[in-house]
């Protein structure tokens, strides 16, 4: 299985490993800008500070965003936000996803790729509808397949050349097996801790042979979890002069009250 298999697109908006720090403005005077928007990216930008600073009020502006625009790097970034922030509830309501059935090979690969980091088995359903209709791209349809399989590990037990109905199967006996109220990072419960000591692991490998980082998926969701940057990505040479950033930063994360199984959004949790 290939995790973290995001795609890069050619100008995508905020295209980090995050969104970016918290603004130093007030929650009133982000809404004054969000009412003073000329345009679309203007309002994702400052609906984007309010999420950041733990007001999610706004949450159905950013849904009527990405239904609407026409902006295609605008919608890459109202998807990866939406599937960053949405509860389990959100992606029951399939009204919030219209864009879906319109979306572009682009706006698919995004969404597919960005799926994983919903870290609910409520996005699987428009993965397997999306698998149905868009088989014969083969790009894509890998895309939504890795996803699925990030969550349930379906290719394992029933092969890669499973059929979207078997893999649909598959999918319902899983959810009756485990709790779909609680949000997942593969196979186990979402919790920062357990990423954190996947992320130490792999930095003292790399910091014994000077090697890069060489993981995207982990410090990203870290990052977008706690809201702090975690201090190097997928290219970052790890040496005995930056090792001790991430010690200090994992040490910086096991001080906070963090529950398995829930959501996080710069350290709001959802």
């Amino acid at each position: 299985m290939k995790v973290g298999v995001f795609v890069r697109e050619t100008g995508n908006l905020m295209n980090s490993i995050w969104f970016e720090e918290k603004s130093t403005l007030s929650q009133s005077e982000i809404k004054e800008n969000i009412l003073k928007a000329v345009t679309e990216t203007e309002v994702l930008f400052n609906l984007i500070e309010l999420y950041k600073i733990g007001d999610f009020t706004q949450k159905t502006l950013l849904i009527q965003l990405m239904n609407q625009t026409k902006d295609e790097s605008v919608l890459n970034l109202c998807i990866r936000v939406f599937l960053a922030i949405a509860t389990h509830d959100d992606l029951r309501d399939s009204n919030n996803l219209r864009f879906l059935s319109e979306g572009t090979e682009e706006t698919i690969n995004t969404f597919a790729s960005s799926a994983i980091t919903s870290l609910s088995l409520d996005i699987i359903p428009y993965l397997l509808a999306l698998l149905e209709e868009w088989d014969e791209i083969s790009n894509t349809a890998i895309i939504i397949k890795d996803s699925i399989d990030f969550f349930l590990n379906f290719e394992e037990c029933i092969g890669e050349e499973a059929t979207v109905d078997e893999i649909g199967d598959f999918y319902f006996k899983y959810c009756d097996e485990n709790d779909t109220e609680s949000y997942y990072f593969q196979q186990n419960l979402a919790f920062p801790g357990e990423l954190a000591k996947k992320l130490i692991q792999r930095v003292m490998i790399a910091a014994n042979n000077e090697e890069p980082l060489r993981m995207e998926l982990i410090p990203s969701l870290l990052s977008i979890w706690t809201g702090e940057k975690v201090p190097g990505d997928y290219n970052t040479i790890i040496s005995a002069s930056n090792y001790k950033n991430f010690i200090d930063y994992i040490n910086g994360l096991s001080i906070k009250n963090w529950e398995k199984g829930e959501k996080y959004f710069y350290g709001y949790k959802l």
